[in-house]
């Protein structure tokens, strides 16, 4: 399994902990996820840390239609992407109230049911923030409640609560990268200045 990881380690408040990581943004779809750096003098926090790697792989299948994990170096439309991300607690200490984010950003399609783990822990939210349980429903014509279609995802968000002392997890997630139609053009009328 050929993968690309991302470091980032982030400094988290022992109790209450929310760590997030943040997917870059496809540029002419082939794009990667991107590590922050960590300034040098952080060093020594760093080992107090909740430690957070993104490894972002391209889903594939092979000659027999088995699925396999590939590089995701570049990625074009209609490519599946797995987001998976390990959260290592250096603390020596247990670390509670660990939330994990993952941020989706325009030009993917969430993935419906791909989140591990599952039902309970992880919930979505469209732009407005609002998370819920999957599939998210909103209200439609005639205030009947209809599914939110998985483009509108924007945000999946998993409640993990307690890591132990130097104990690891790990979340993931798939998404799909979406066919960006360009707006029409818009035709430009030149205005004559006098009436026929």
């Amino acid at each position: 399994m050929s993968t690309k990881k991302l470091t980032q380690i982030l400094n988290c408040n022992i109790s209450g902990v929310a760590c997030a990581f943040v997917l870059a943004g496809l540029t002419g779809f082939a794009g990667a996820a991107a590590a922050q750096s960590v300034p040098a003098a952080s060093e020594a926090a760093q080992k107090k840390a909740v430690a957070v790697v993104l490894t972002q792989s391209k889903v594939v299948r092979d000659a027999q239609g088995r699925e396999q994990l590939v590089d995701a170096s570049s990625v074009k439309p209609g490519d599946v992407v797995e987001y998976r991300v390990t959260y290592t607690n250096n603390t020596g200490k247990p670390v509670t109230g660990l939330v994990a984010d993952l941020p989706i950003p325009e030009g993917l399609e969430y993935q419906p049911r791909s989140a591990k783990p599952g039902s309970g822990l992880m919930q979505a939210a469209t732009k407005d923030a609002v998370f819920g349980s999957e599939p998210l429903m909103r209200k439609a014509a005639g205030n009947k409640a209809e599914p939110v279609p998985y483009a509108d995802y924007r945000s999946l968000r998993w409640t993990l609560g307690q890591l132990p002392a130097n104990g690891s997890t790990a979340v993931s997630a798939r998404a799909k990268v979406e066919v960006v139609v360009p707006p029409p053009a818009v035709a430009v009328q030149a205005a004559s200045g006098a009436a026929r």
